[in-house]
Parts: C-alpha cells; structure tokens; sequence
C-alpha cells in the first residue's frame, strides 16, 4: 500500500469516525434486532461478528419495512466496517447502493449526508487505485465541501489534498487549483499529546 493510500486510510477512518454517531431510529423487526446486535459487537471490537451480524441486518426481508434513510444510514456504517476490515470492494459496493438511496432523498440539492457517501466513495476508489472514479466523486463533492465544519471539514480538507496530484495527472487543472485553494484554507490539525 502506497502512502497515499494510507493517508486515504486513516482518513477514511476520520470521516467514519465523525460520521458514524448519526445512527437509524430504531424500528421493532428482526433486521433493527441484528444491526443493533451488529453495532453492539462492533463496540466491543468483535468485527469478524459485527461484520457477520450487519450482513444479515441487510439480508432479512424485514429490512423492507425500513426507511430510505436507515437503510442507508445502516449501508453507510456497514461500509465503514468493510473499509475496516480492508475490503474496498465491499465498501465501494455498499456505498454505492447507499449514495443511490441519498441522491433519491436529496435530489437536485446535495447536502452533507450525500456529500459523505462521495467523500468515502472517493477514499474506496482511492484505495483501490480507481482514481478516475474517485475524480468524478471529488467533482460532485466539491460544491458542498463549504458546508462541512470542524473535523469533518479538516477530513474532507486532507481528502482534497491527497486527490490533487491525480486531479491535475489527469488535466483537470481548475479543479486541482480549487481543491489545493480549499486544502490551504484549512490548516492540517495539529498532532494531539498527552498532557499529564
């Protein structure tokens, strides 16, 4: 793995991280009863079971009576667990059929949610050296990179930083000048330390 690729790794990790805490309401089927399972496993750091346990979350037919937006909050956080794990397949796939449900829900007027499933669509494809896929990500995330804050936005930040060797390899010159003027925008965050 390049070190670009771990760059994209651990911000991959970030984003998830800070993304992760939006969770789905609760519903009262057997698919609700396996993702909260899922997630209760995951926090106990027993991922082989959590990433068994999310699968059947998604499989059984009562993840019909869902909504849009759980299931695709469940797809999300499933892929963040896949990325995990270091299966960008699966994550990419995941998240595609998750960005399907946003730009549905969305529309013509992206948001951050939408904006998310880009970002960790253009960090799948990143790693899987899918770069001309990722570009076409960053292009779509650009115009709502402005209404991220905070962590996200230092995410979103290293993203475009990481992005604009390939953005100007493959001639896109504009957007590499306006991701490498965003990135400059955002200072890196410091490296935090142990105070005792």
């Amino acid at each position: 793995m390049t070190r670009q690729q771990h760059l994209l790794t651990a911000l991959a990790a970030t984003l998830g991280l800070l993304c992760a805490s939006a969770g789905s309401a609760a519903q009262d089927n057997q698919s609700d009863r396996l993702f909260r399972e899922c997630r209760a496993a995951w926090a106990d750091n027993n991922i082989g079971l959590a990433d068994e346990l999310c699968y059947k979350a998604l499989m059984h037919p009562d993840v019909n009576a869902i909504t849009p937006d759980a299931k695709s909050q469940r797809l999300y956080n499933y892929a963040q667990l896949k990325r995990m794990l270091g299966n960008w397949e699966g994550a990419e796939e995941l998240l595609r059929e998750s960005l399907t449900i946003e730009e549905k829900r969305a529309g013509s007027a992206p948001d951050l949610p939408l904006a998310r499933r880009l970002a960790e669509l253009s960090i799948a494809c990143a790693a899987q050296n899918k770069w001309a896929e990722g570009i076409d990500m960053i292009e779509r995330l650009y115009p709502v990179a402005g209404q991220f804050q905070g962590g996200e936005r230092a995410a979103i930040s290293e993203l475009f930083r990481n992005y604009v060797p390939q953005v100007a390899t493959a001639g896109k010159m504009d957007l590499a000048r306006q991701l490498n003027e965003f990135s400059d925008s955002v200072p890196a965050r410091e490296p935090g330390f142990i105070n005792r």
